[in-house]
């Protein structure tokens, strides 16, 4: 079954009933489409790639709210352009918190004696210890050996989502466990994990 812009109307109620071919051949035609749409947005195709299987997941479980005798090509592009938006806020978001934490390091770096320095990093290390196992593996892969989410995902057959999920929970019993004062440490994650 292939898909033609002609038989929308038709491949949109299949997609509804649940048709795993129709949700196929509808993947099939948009993806590149839709990741070359993205990559006007970003060079990074890696990111183009993550937008768009999120958006066909998205298509997928919310199936049976896509209308009838809509316009399936604009609903994809419009939740495209939609979720690339949501992560492209995320990361803003993210960057602007590491560049406050960054400069906030610094100045504690300049601060701090070699002894203190050494209790703060022992200090780092147990807390890591203490975290799940998956999470601190998944952790450890990201922040010691510096993968990307996606080779952790594909290291250990599991989704791109879960491992951002893992990371962001590690990152925030360390926010919550470490005082302000020692945040530096979170960016000498690999000194202290090789240890």
């Amino acid at each position: 079954m292939e898909y033609f812009p002609e038989n929308e109307i038709k491949f949109i109620a299949e997609i509804r009933s649940g048709s795993e071919a129709a949700y196929r051949s509808v993947y099939l035609h948009f993806y590149e489409r839709l990741c070359i749409y993205i990559l006007n947005f970003t060079p990074n195709r890696e990111i183009a790639e993550d937008v768009v299987q999120e958006v066909f997941l998205k298509l997928w479980n919310n199936r049976k709210g896509l209308k009838p005798g809509g316009s399936l090509g604009g609903y994809l592009y419009t939740l495209t352009y939609n979720e690339y938006i949501n992560i492209y806020r995320k990361n803003v978001k993210q960057n602007r918190e590491l560049e406050l934490l960054r400069l906030q390091s610094l100045s504690e770096l300049l601060q701090d004696n070699d002894d203190v320095f050494q209790e703060k990093l022992e200090q780092v290390k147990k807390i890591i210890d203490e975290l799940p196992p998956r999470c601190r593996e998944i952790f450890i892969l990201n922040k010691q050996h510096g993968l990307r989410h996606k080779e952790i995902a594909a290291q250990l057959d599991i989704s791109v989502k879960t491992v951002e999920n893992q990371v962001g929970k590690a990152m925030a019993v360390l926010r919550k466990k470490i005082a302000a004062e020692t945040a530096v440490l979170l960016f000498l994650l690999k000194s202290a994990l090789k240890g």
